[in-house]
């Protein structure tokens, strides 16, 4: 029997279905097995200098094919890396993930794997032994298959090739281009029959060499037992039916691709990494009654308010609500109310580390451990806050760990968090969590921010996860020069926002003693003679350090002395240490640095030239680096300031942005130039 299908082109640029046979109609960029010694030199390839191995290859094609009573995704692999160091060797240990679902798990199937040397200018070849093959099985949906190729030494090919069978034609093979050493080709087809419709997430800032999408003809075999009523098997041999419809067949491919390393100012890595994943969005054997797969927003947020685990949290009565209710009466303004509110339940329930979306336990016994997750505190806290009249919703984050949404895509399993959010009369949002002892009301944990976050409500709608409040640091410094050339001064430094919310978080970790004592590595070059903080505990206003300190005499006998002033007080080293940058710049906030410094000169000394002014602003006014020197009355006033205006910088803009920071360091790192009176 033959059954057409039609073929519908729905956004295609967004939606995409995987397919069967086609997948060869090209040339394949590797054959496994085929290995020759012209392989083995490392200089042909322009991205192996200085890694320990580069990918020469890796291939992977995957099609839907049809199956008994249902379809499958066939995905198909082969690999071939050179080892270069010893560093390389890790490369030779392969982890192959297979996921399962209740007693159904993918298959894997037709693994091979070999080690080529040259000994001699001969070509050795140690195939893998099947029997070294293990698996480990992660949870209760993810299973590895593991094993390691044997005889690898420096110079050596590292190849192997596999086949994996999946009934779960949803969870469409993900493919990633970049790894953590460099790959030369990496190369992934699929053939996407129109029954099978797939949402497309990009992932990753480099281009691709080929990305092609054909429409090609389509078949496959489809196999139907037959059944009673009751489910029961009544014949092996049931219906065999030719499917034909049209499809689309996709080709990406990926040349010189760099190899993968963690920067400052990154979310995780797989934000980052080259690569696509498909989410199943539409089934659709009928044109007349096509099902969609994906859900919506709206359904996911009323999913969650009946959910045991989220919804029955934010309901009902605790321990907490009578508090809660008297703190009602005690703070008539809502942020004064809402922070107190959020003290009650820190009190209450301490943090327990773990980022969860959903409560692990009853609510019972988190009161009685006192002891939660991410989810069971800061659900809580919705709870709490509308005992105190508050209104609130729960909302949906994506921590920084955890990795970007995509807000077109409405799966809840792109969140890993939640917060809480109370309107207030301006029209604005204060968000809050009760995780962190060490922030104020109303600052999110830097590892909250993190783009958008989902408002659950009836009228859900998304929600600016940028904080208002800056990374600042504010600087004050007094010295004095004596006429023996023995300098003294004071500097007092403000954290502000979140500068203050990471320097609590570390004095909460190592303690106060140890928090100063570490002081001397920042002042290397000055003895210490006192370090003191202040307002530790008033999380609404800034983290204090005072410091008195002194430096050794300055050379006095000669007619010109030069004294690095800003390098006491300021940083050392450039946070943007490459050239260029090929991944964005995200600093989660907005970042200040402001740092003023008066030094009082003592008779005999003058300074004949001031240091000169600087202005340095990045496009748009999007950052700005200001300097200026005064002298009066014999003392000199230096003010230096540092300003990111965005959150957020993209790959073009990096090159002006390393550039403030650079300009902004070899300031204060030029030397005053003092002339000293005989």
């Amino acid at each position: 029997m033959s059954v057409l299908l039609p073929w519908r082109r729905a956004g295609m640029a967004v939606l995409l279905t995987l397919g069967a046979l086609t997948a060869r109609a090209q040339n394949e960029p590797i054959k496994y097995g085929k290995v020759d010694a012209k392989l083995f030199d490392p200089a042909q390839y322009p991205t192996a200098a200085g890694a320990p191995a580069v990918v020469l290859c890796d291939y992977g094609t995957s099609r839907i094919e049809g199956a008994d009573d249902g379809f499958r995704v066939v995905f198909e692999r082969v690999t071939r890396i050179l080892v270069l160091t010893k560093a390389g060797y890790e490369q030779a240990t392969v982890q192959i993930p297979l996921y399962r679902r209740e007693a159904d798990e993918e298959k894997l199937v037709n693994l091979r794997g070999a080690t080529y040397n040259l000994v001699g200018g001969k070509l050795e070849k140690q195939e893998l032994d099947s029997k070294t093959v293990f698996g480990e099985r992660l949870d209760e949906h993810r299973s590895l298959r593991k094993f390691t190729l044997p005889g690898v030494r420096e110079g050596s090919i590292v190849e192997y090739a596999y086949t994996i069978k999946s009934d779960f034609v949803f969870n469409l093979q993900d493919w990633r281009f970049q790894r953590d050493i460099p790959v030369e080709w990496s190369e992934y087809r699929a053939v996407m029959p129109s029954f099978y419709q797939y949402k497309q997430i990009q992932r990753g800032f480099l281009p691709y060499k080929i990305q092609e999408t054909t429409v090609v003809p389509y078949h496959t075999t489809y196999h139907a037992s037959t059944k009673d009523g009751y489910g029961t098997l009544l014949t092996e041999s049931g219906n065999t039916s030719m499917l034909t419809t049209q499809a689309i067949r996709c080709r990406w491919a990926m040349e010189h691709v760099p190899a993968f390393h963690d920067e400052p100012y990154m979310t995780t890595a797989r934000d980052y990494l080259a690569g696509i994943d498909f989410e199943l969005d539409l089934i659709q054997f009928d044109p007349a009654r096509p099902h969609p797969v994906t859900s919506t927003w709206e359904k996911i947020s009323a999913e969650l308010t009946k959910d045991e685990q989220f919804g029955a949290w934010i309901n009902g009565r605790t321990a907490l609500s009578a508090p809660a209710e008297a703190l009602a009466r005690t703070y008539p303004d809502p942020a004064t109310r809402a922070a107190a509110v959020r003290t009650l339940v820190q009190r209450a329930v301490r943090y327990s580390g773990e980022e969860r979306l959903y409560a692990d336990q009853p609510l019972r016994r988190v009161l009685e451990q006192q002891r939660g997750n991410a989810a069971e505190i800061n659900l809580l806290l919705v709870r709490t806050l509308s005992d105190a009249g508050l209104p609130c919703w729960p909302v949906l984050v994506s921590t920084r760990g955890h990795g970007r949404v995509f807000t077109d895509l409405p799966l809840i399993s792109q969140f890993n968090y939640v917060v809480a959010a109370v309107p207030l009369a301006n029209g604005s949002e204060l968000l809050l969590d009760a995780t962190e002892p060490t922030a104020a009301a109303g600052t999110l944990p830097a590892r909250c921010l993190n783009g958008q976050g989902r408002l659950v409500a009836a009228n859900g709608r998304w929600v600016s996860l940028v904080p208002s409040q800056k990374h600042a640091r504010v600087t004050n410094a007094r010295f004095s020069l004596d006429e023996q050339g023995r300098l003294q001064g004071t500097v007092r430094r403000e954290y502000v926002g979140y500068a203050a919310l990471a320097e609590r978080n570390q004095l909460a970790e190592l303690g106060e003693k140890a928090y100063l004592g570490a002081l001397q590595k920042q002042y290397v070059d000055c003895q210490l003679r006192r370090t003191a903080l202040a307002q530790v505990d008033s999380l609404s206003k800034p983290l204090v350090l005072d410091v008195d300190l002194s430096l050794p005499a300055l050379e006095t006998g000669a007619a010109q002395v030069y004294l690095p002033l800003l390098q006491f007080v300021t940083d050392r080293q450039n946070p943007l240490q490459p050239d260029s940058r090929i991944y964005p710049v995200d600093f989660g906030t907005l970042h200040e640095d402001v740092l003023s410094v008066a030094l009082a000169l003592p008779k005999g000394y003058r300074m004949d030239e001031l240091p000169k002014n600087v202005v340095l602003s990045l496009p748009n006014g999007d950052g700005r680096y200001s300097f200026e020197a005064a002298l009066r009355d014999n003392v000199l006033y230096l003010t230096s300031r540092l300003q990111l205006r965005k959150t957020q910088y993209q790959p073009g803009e990096y090159p002006g942005l390393r550039e403030l920071f650079t300009r902004a360091l070899a300031k204060h790192q030029e030397p005053l130039v003092l002339h000293r009176t005989p």
